[in-house]
């Protein structure tokens, strides 16, 4: 809604939802009867839009569009019955209804008689109304969540053209507040489209008529929930910028009706909407809202609200703009018991399209759409568990099916016996799976649950393992895809650093040891949860070089979902039902994915940051030792692909039809960075000059039948490495190349980098954003690794603000800023970001390590003010800390040599505390000027960082708070016009008085 983000019009990659008229027929696939008419107001031909037109017997409704039309078709075993036909400001009508009724009904509806007197009127205070409407609301609303069911449409036309109409039967989980951990859900029961032509111009097209998806976007348009919202009309602090005033009392039904509008003050420029509440007198319930922007709304909307970085980047490339005129909308709300809900919401926007490319100019884009509330369910509400669709999704997308117009059939039929079918249907229908973990049972170690003596094994740098330097792994595995196992060795080398005839490896207890060889023989050893403590015959001496081989076989661990980052073995097919097997440790500590392509064939990947490379490899599994060097070697049936990190040096054929693929690493590799992936791929290559004339080998593995949009998506790799090299310096890993491969699922194997299935799901037109992300790790997370996994955000903090750094260079900085802050919202400040260090503290959400340490270092940038300072800092911190492993405070000790100011105040608050600074003023107008007093309110003591703001319209500056009150006068500027820079900082502002 307008109120809670100004509307987030997000297009993403593709607009915005409009809807104007319903002038389509509707037929059910039972025997219906389609009603069809128009509505107006007595005694002249201006239509009524919105009018609720329901059944009094049956569940079934609609509303009318903005003309006054409207279509509701029948179950004929619902008839005969009665229409009820009723809109705020006129009595209701009731029509009867029988099967015979063909002919467009034209139903008049009577104004109300405003019932009292104009010196009562004057005496009455709309703001005070106002304050007591918004303090009735937890008596007046149902604040728990709920369940409801909706038919929703939507209708786009681009001038003459409707580019989109569809039409669904919605089953929503609503929530009251919604949190991270608890927000809406929409299920599809059923939904119908009408094709639509794309005038040999499909991306265009796709993008004006695929609109993010405005069903949750309606559900935002409630304004119960949301008056602490920073824009709302309802948020105390915004009272000053309105104007509220009681107009009369109607009577709808029963009711006295209470109307107060509400309109910007003049001069005012933070109150963007006008309009109309209508409150029931007795109870001071809000029972409808009108609004619409103001010109400057209008304004305002085109410069903050088309959509963001989405709308940004499809606008660019496709060469069209959109910029809106207009938008109003109209929530309804009903009494269901002792409660009022939720019941119809329309929208109406109005656009203009422009595109030179195409001679479009100022083309009216215009639309309705609508959802109306038929059912509520307010027991034993639960969020749903599957079949949910995604709110970044296009409902026209998500709709699946497509009927011509002289079958149109009824999507939107609304019984009984339908919502009924939906109370039980969420069940769990996951098969049996030995390997897999049981959710209910294990031990997942986290701050709330608490660490183990396993975990202390696992993160500890203790005795048994300094006393040894890795300096060298030979990895050889054999991998059975008919039994989803491997069976192998790895050969370790090692430095002594201190005398020991103990030493501690690590492999996962469900990992079998045949035997451990040093010098050909068999050392003894003990298990201790996922540790292996093998035991010399004499004492290694220090600064002695060994090597020892452990020869292993087993099933790894596949995923649990419903564990935090718990993961394990991906077995995967591809679309032609292939094998495609990937390793996947990121997080969950490690998985090993059994897929399938399109075509059906196995594909496999393993992934294992996190809880460890140990799940699939005995190694010293702690992200502070890395090897100089490596060799893997994976062998697997002749006829599949395998791939892994460094050059692949030979393909060595084996019995029993047989192929071993081996890779040489000749670069430090961190171990969740070993992985290999394995299906039937298709192979091409390239090359990257850089601007000092080195080449650098690109290797790409695609599906067979993404090889010719896998060439053109790759084209962009080159433009995006060459911003990474700007920012980040040279390609840490020249001499072993650069290799992206399509994969299960996303992750940075160092020098092998998988990106998901991310080719199926983008366009060839863009790169995916988690190929800028995945890609960036090469410098974040790979060439500079954390020594505990607690300190992970270095790599993810970095790798997502990368992302930022390629919408700068594509868009501008503008687009990057609205970028970044569009990560605000994904947020948790559930735990801080450091992790608990010593422990593999991995099993809990970890996204704050990305977007808070990337809103991180964004204010940092702010904080210094100055871009050739803050991108030669980065380079600066590549070039000192390559191919190391290095912790937080070595990082942060670092910023602040290189800057000459103790920084530390300010990383400590973001990453050690889960609060975010708050910018606390006050404000008074003097004259002209406007003086400003203002503090940081902050976690840390010693919090003390600049932030700008505005010191004359449009124009900003820094101040620089501390814990203690201090005070700003500014000439010639006035309440109106000041403003914190919430935008470059990531930080609250609170007004006090």
């Amino acid at each position: 809604m307008l109120q809670k983000n100004l509307m987030k019009l997000l297009f993403t990659y593709c607009l915005i939802t409009l809807l104007l008229c319903w002038s389509n027929p509707i037929i059910s696939q039972e025997q219906d009867v389609a009603f069809t008419g128009n509505i107006h107001v007595s005694g002249s031909v201006q239509p009524i839009a919105n009018a609720s037109i329901q059944l009094k017997k049956g569940k079934i409704g609609t509303s009318s569009n903005a003309d006054g039309r409207f279509i509701l078709n029948v179950p004929s075993q619902f008839l005969p019955d009665s229409l009820v036909v009723s809109c705020v400001g006129f009595e209701t009508l009731v029509v009867p209804l029988t099967a015979s009724n063909k002919e467009r009904m034209q139903l008049t509806l009577h104004p109300i008689v405003v019932k009292l007197g104009e010196v009562m009127v004057n005496k009455r205070d709309g703001l005070a109304i106002m304050k007591e409407v918004i303090a009735r609301i937890p008596q007046n609303y149902d604040t728990t969540n709920i369940r409801l069911t909706a038919s929703y449409r939507e209708y786009i036309r681009l001038k003459d053209d409707t580019i989109n109409y569809n039409e669904s039967l919605l089953d929503i989980y609503k929530t009251f507040h919604t949190t991270k951990t608890n927000q809406n859900q929409i299920k599809i029961l059923k939904g119908q489209k009408l094709p639509s032509d794309d005038h040999g111009d499909p991306r265009f097209y796709n993008w004006i008529k695929n609109i993010t998806n405005t069903a949750y976007s309606s559900l935002s348009e409630d304004v119960q929930p949301y008056t602490e919202a920073p824009r709302s009309f309802m948020n105390a602090n915004n009272f000053r910028y309105y104007n509220f005033d009681y107009v009369e009392t109607i009577q709808k039904d029963t009711s006295n009706l209470m109307v107060i509008s509400f309109s910007p003050k003049r001069s005012s420029k933070r109150a963007l909407i006008e309009g109309k509440l209508y409150i029931e007198e007795a109870t001071l319930a809000i029972v409808m809202c009108e609004w619409r922007l103001t010109p400057a709304g209008v304004r305002y909307i085109n410069r903050h609200g088309k959509g963001g970085i989405g709308y940004t980047i499809m606008s660019a490339v496709l060469r069209a703009s959109m910029d809106f005129r207009g938008i109003k909308t109209v929530i309804n709300y009903k009494k269901h018991g002792d409660k009022w809900y939720l019941s119809a919401i329309n929208r109406y926007w109005d656009v203009l399209i422009d595109s030179r490319k195409r001679n479009m100019k100022a083309i009216p884009w215009k639309g309705h759409f609508s959802m109306l509330v038929t059912d509520i369910n307010t027991k034993d509400v639960k969020p749903f568990t599957n079949g949910v669709i995604s709110p970044a999704s296009s409902l026209n997308n998500e709709i699946r099916r497509t009927a011509n117009r002289a079958s149109w059939e009824d999507a939107t039929i609304l019984s009984q016996k339908v919502f009924d079918t939906l109370k039980n249907t969420e069940t769990n229908s996951a098969k049996h799976d030995d390997h897999k973990p049981d959710s209910d049972i294990i031990h997942i170690s986290n701050r709330a649950n608490g660490f183990t003596y396993a975990d202390t094994l696992r993160g500890m740098l203790s005795a048994p393992r300094t006393c040894y330097d890795v300096t060298f792994y030979h990895l050889d595995v054999d991998v059975d895809l008919a039994s989803r196992a491997i069976k192998g060795n790895n050969k370790i080398k090692f430095k002594v650093v201190t005398p020991f005839k103990r030493m501690q490896v690590d492999l996962y207890a469900n990992m079998p040891i045949d035997k451990i060889l040093f010098k050909e023989q068999s050392l003894p050893y003990e298990r201790v949860h996922n540790a292996v403590f093998i035991d010399f015959p004499e004492v290694q001496q220090e600064g002695t070089l060994q090597e020892l081989s452990i020869f292993y076989k087993g099933t790894p661990q596949v995923p649990d979902l419903k564990l935090p980052m718990y993961g394990g073995f991906l077995w995967d097919k591809d679309a032609l039902g292939n094998p495609w097997v990937q390793m996947v440790c990121q997080g969950s500590g490690a998985s090993l994915l059994w897929d399938k392509d399109a075509l059906g064939n196995p594909w496999v990947q393993m992934v294992c940051q996190g809880s460890g490379a140990s799940l699939w490899w005995p190694n010293k599994d702690h992200q502070s030792d890395e090897p100089d060097s490596m060799r893997i070697w994976i062998t697997v049936p002749q006829e599949y692909t395998e791939i892994s990190n460094g050059v692949l040096a030979h393909k060595t054929p084996l019995a029993n039809q047989k192929m071993r693929f081996e890779w040489k690493i000749t670069y430090p590799i961190n171990n969740y960075n070993v992985s290999f992936c394995i299906g039937k791929y298709a192979h091409f290559d390239d090359h990257y000059i850089d601007n000092n004339n080195d080449t650098l080998k690109l290797n790409y593995y695609v599906m067979p039948y993404h090889l010719q949009l896998g060439k053109q998506l790759f084209q962009q790799v080159k433009p995006m490495l060459k911003i990474y090299e700007k920012y980040f310096g040279k390609y840490p890993f020249p001499r072993d190349g650069f290799t992206l491969l399509e994969s299960p699922y996303p992750m940075e194997h160092q020098s092998g980098v998988c990106i998901g299935k991310a080719i199926v799901d983008s366009s060839s037109l863009i790169i995916p954003r988690v190929m800028w992300h995945e890609v960036a790790h090469e410098w974040w997370g790979n060439a500079v690794t954390s020594k505990d996994i607690a300190d992970m955000w270095i790599h993810e903090a970095f790798a997502t603000y990368a992302e930022s750094l390629m919408v700068e260079e594509s868009y501008g900085k503008a687009a990057a800023i609205e970028y970044i802050n569009n990560q605000r919202n994904e947020v948790l400040n559930h735990e801080p970001v450091i992790g608990v260090y010593d422990v593999n503290h991995i099993h809990y959400n970890i996204e704050d390590m990305y977007t808070k340490g990337s809103l991180l270092l964004h204010t940092f940038r702010s904080v210094l003010n100055d871009d050739e300072r803050w991108f030669s800092l980065l380079k600066n911190i590549q070039a000192h800390f390559r191919y190391q492993t290095i912790t937080s405070d070595e990082l942060i000790d670092y910023i602040c040599r290189q800057t000459g100011r103790n920084y530390r105040p300010i990383f400590d608050q973001y990453l050690r505390y889960t609060g975010i600074p708050t910018l606390q003023y006050s404000l008074l107008e003097n004259n002209n000027n406007l003086t400003v007093r203002y503090r940081w309110q902050a976690d840390h003591p010693n919090f003390d960082m600049p932030i700008k703001i505005s010191v004359a319209e449009n124009q900003f500056d820094t101040i620089y708070p501390s814990s203690e009150w201090k005070t700003v006068t500014l000439k010639n500027m006035n309440e109106d016009n000041f403003e914190v820079d919430e935008e470059g900082f990531y930080i609250k502002s609170a007004q006090i008085e």
